[in-house]
């Protein structure tokens, strides 16, 4: 009695799991998730000039920054307005940043 419901289960895990590699990712997940190599580069590049500023503060640091062709958009909290400028500037002065989406937030 158990070999032919653990035989159905089985069957029903391994279609889900075929399901589950063939589906799409949503289309707000692929700007942050899939990078061509330029945008992978671009990406590092920014991330480097963001490190390398000793000024900024430890959320500074951590902004999250997306690249799609070559545009960023960097998100997350910031000390303040100075240091969200600041990173905006260091970021429009990397090589190959075509544009700059300023999503950062100033903690209060």
């Amino acid at each position: 009695m158990w070999r032919p419901m653990l035989a159905g289960l089985a069957m029903l895990m391994a279609g889900n799991a075929i399901a589950l590699q063939t589906t799409t990712p949503p289309p707000h997940q692929a700007a942050s998730q899939i990078h061509s190599s330029q945008d992978a580069q671009l990406q590092a590049s920014v991330r480097r000039a963001i490190a390398d500023d000793t000024s900024l503060s430890d959320a500074g640091h951590r902004v999250l920054v997306i690249v799609s062709d070559g545009a960023v958009v960097l998100r997350g909290p910031v000390k303040d307005d100075a240091e969200k400028s600041r990173i905006d500037a260091l970021v429009r002065k990397v090589s190959g940043v075509k544009e700059v989406t300023d999503e950062l937030d100033v903690r209060q």
